[in-house]
Order: C-alpha cells, then sequence, then structure tokens
C-alpha cells in the first residue's frame, strides 16, 4: 500500500492495518506488543479487539520507508563498487554467476525473480538477469535491508565501507 492512498477510517482493526502496511500479522502483534505501534484494546460483551488510528499507519509507513533509504553519497560508493564487481561479466548473468557474486543460493536467486524484486528472464530453460537490473537490484533498499546477509554481501558492504546494517 501506498502512502497516497488515502483511507475513510479514523482507526483500523489489526487484520486492516496489517493489509495496509504489508505486513503479517504476526508482524503487525510484535509491533503491538513492544509499543512501536499505537493501539486501543476494545470490549463489546465477549468480544475483544483493537482499533489501531489511521495515522499510526501512515506513521508506520513513513518510518519504513525513511529506514530503508540509503543516504546518496552512500548510494553513489556502492554503485561504484557493484559496477566494477559487474565489469568482468556477460550483459546477461546466469543464476550461478549471481550466486557467486552476491553469495546466496539458488532458492533466493530465484525467489528475487518470482517476487520481481530481481527482473530476470528464462533463456534455454534457465534464469538470467540483465546486468543493469542486477545492478539496480544490488542496490536496492531491498538488498541493504536483508536481515540475514550472506558471507559475501557482509564482506562486499565492509569493502565499500562505512556501512552498517543488521
Amino acid at each position: 500500500m501506498c502512502l497516497t492512498q488515502k483511507v475513510d477510517k479514523k482507526y483500523l482493526t489489526k487484520a486492516e492495518f496489517c493489509d495496509f502496511c504489508g505486513i503479517s500479522k504476526s508482524t503487525g502483534y510484535q509491533l503491538m506488543k513492544n509499543r512501536k505501534v499505537e493501539f486501543v484494546k476494545c470490549c463489546e460483551g465477549l468480544l475483544h479487539f483493537y482499533e489501531i488510528p489511521i495515522e499510526e499507519a501512515y506513521r508506520y509507513l513513513q518510518e519504513k520507508e525513511l529506514k530503508n533509504k540509503l543516504p546518496g553519497d552512500y548510494q553513489k560508493r556502492i554503485k561504484k563498487y557493484y559496477r566494477d564487481k559487474l565489469k568482468s561479466y556477460d550483459d546477461l548473468i546466469y543464476t550461478k554467476d549471481i550466486m557467486e557474486i552476491t553469495g546466496y543460493g539458488k532458492e533466493a536467486v530465484r525467489n528475487w525473480i518470482n517476487s520481481e524484486k530481481l527482473l530476470g528472464i528464462i533463456v534455454r530453460r534457465k534464469f538470467c538477469v540483465a546486468k543493469e537490473d542486477l545492478l539496480d537490484f544490488l542496490i536496492s533498499p531491498y538488498y541493504f535491508s536483508i536481515i540475514r546477509k550472506s558471507k559475501t554481501h557482509i564482506e562486499d558492504f565492509e569493502k565499500i565501507g562505512g556501512i552498517k546494517n543488521g
């Protein structure tokens, strides 16, 4: 859901909040449990439910968006590093090469392509990605914010220098 979408309600249920923010119900529960999102517990007879102010949903989305943005100088440094790293590769890069470049396994690469986070095509029954699309992916907030980073990913960020995450 994008930040420009307007909702006519003042409060959202937990399920509506999760749908609105594009998060799982367990993530929504953790946000409420850890008081990262304000809410009101309501009771109507035996029925218990939560009301989350719509402003909280917008605030959460804005924080999430800002958290995933890299400062411009880091982006330039990352882009230069990965452009140099990809110089020796052809314009179409196959899964095994992406695995070598990123340090992630075949399933991770396939998941990135299937979820359209990484734009790929199938050539002769093999996934491949245009070099520029891979570069865009490597400097994306999604790639930067992967929590369980591969050894290669960590080494790359150490070589780039000054970037710390998860």
